[in-house]
């Protein structure tokens, strides 16, 4: 009875170590360099796409404080043209990211406070510190990816 035992104990867990697990990853960015973020959110994307193409399943967050907070900004106006143009683009990246690919985007709080980040995109979820999320989501088995 206790040989049927393990060895009942052994197949599940290699059945149970063989299922398909989402790839979970958070990308954090901080950083304020706009043309540096755009680049990872692009990448960001392929790496999607990639998994998609290879039948895997995935789970992305983005969280966006410090000086990467701008680019959450609703009201553009307050920023000069060629900023907001290119802030303008991330933003179409996120949404893309959001709407096709499935991607949380995650704004902290105490960051838009300090940048007086008046309003957000809706498809943008405003939470109260994002290290809070960094550690949550680490904690639950997401690889953390700095930008």
């Amino acid at each position: 009875m206790r040989k049927i035992f393990l060895l009942l104990t052994l197949i599940f867990s290699l059945t149970y170590s063989q299922e398909a697990r989402p790839l979970k990853a958070v990308f954090d960015c901080a950083v304020g360099d706009l043309n540096w973020i755009s680049l990872r959110l692009s990448l960001i994307k392929k790496t999607a796409e990639s998994l998609i193409r290879e039948g895997k399943d995935y789970r992305f967050v983005i969280t966006i404080h410090s000086y990467c907070i701008p680019i959450v900004e609703k009201n553009l106006k307050k920023f000069p043209k060629k900023k907001a143009k290119k802030i303008e683009f991330i933003q179409s990246q996120l949404r893309t990211l959001k709407e096709l690919y499935n991607v949380e985007v995650k704004a902290c709080r105490i960051a838009m406070d300090r940048g007086k980040i008046s309003s957000i995109p809706e498809f943008i979820e405003a939470v109260p510190n994002s290290w809070i999320t960094l550690i949550e989501l680490q904690n639950s088995g997401f690889a953390f990816v700095p930008f």
